[in-house]
């Protein structure tokens, strides 16, 4: 999008602080890419229908149908967005994982929900409850093959992963390629804390941790803030990571090998 149309990085500078680091030519390139809109507004907590709104004014397409047509979506009730896999699966397909108690006993429910995934049929659903909307996990479910879909009910996250029919196919009707992604599997985390440490003590940490991490295994960095210097860094030694803020001076950073 910003490299087709060069007028829309004003308008989403306009609509957050968080966009601000697209100004900044190497992050744009390292971090623009892996990003789409869509996602781009639920890191930034805007609204993404306004936002889109905007967007497509900028590049001056009539955008009457399109305010209608998100006026009916809007009306529509959440159980109708549904994927039709959700509507149609037995309740015993449903397997739930409540990770809010992990959290507020002060314990990150990463290892939980991976341990949890592993044992799950390609039939099954994973419904996770968790107190906040955990974006780098879609990426790193969606490696392993898992849709999601997402409600949000007053404070609480409720996210339902699931595999697709192509997906089952896949893994069914390919030994050889179910194999293989056993063994490429994420099965070993490396966390880290930096939260109480002071530049540049955290880049230097989590740069030498990086020789640990293959494509078996996944950095989970606890951060104070987001370290956008970072990124063009992992770029070059071919890492990538995925930020989420969880509340005012806590981040959490996934960090993975590229493919």
């Amino acid at each position: 999008m910003l490299n087709a149309y060069p007028q829309t990085l004003e308008v989403l500078l306009e609509a957050s602080p968080h966009f601000n680091k697209l100004n900044n030519k190497i992050l744009r390139k390292t971090l623009a890419t892996r990003v789409n809109v869509e996602q781009a507004a639920k890191i930034a907590d805007v609204k993404l229908e306004a936002l889109l709104i905007k967007l497509n004014k900028s590049i001056n397409i009539d955008i009457d149908k399109m305010e209608t047509q998100m006026n009916i979506e809007t009306e529509k009730t959440i159980i109708n967005d549904k994927p039709e896999i959700l509507l149609n699966i037995d309740k015993e397909k449903i397997k739930k994982l409540d990770v809010r108690p992990i959290i507020d006993s002060g314990k990150d429910p990463f290892l939980d929900i991976m341990s949890y995934i592993k044992d799950l049929n390609d039939d099954e659903i994973f419904f996770l409850i968790n107190s906040f909307e955990p974006i780098p996990l879609y990426s790193v479910l969606s490696k392993k093959g898992f849709d999601h879909f997402t409600e949000k009910k007053e404070n609480v996250f409720e996210i339902y992963f699931f595999k697709s029919d192509h997906v089952k196919n896949t893994s069914l009707h390919s030994e050889e390629n179910n194999i293989d992604n056993q063994e490429n599997e994420l099965s070993n985390v490396i966390e880290i804390d930096v939260r109480e440490l002071e530049p540049p003590e955290p880049m230097g940490i989590i740069l030498e941790a990086l020789s640990q991490v293959d494509a078996k295994t996944l950095l989970l960095v606890h951060h104070h803030r987001e370290p956008m210097m970072l990124y063009p860094k992992l770029g070059e030694r071919g890492y990538q990571a995925v930020t989420n803020k969880i509340e005012e001076n806590y981040y959490k950073v996934i960090i993975t090998k590229m493919d």
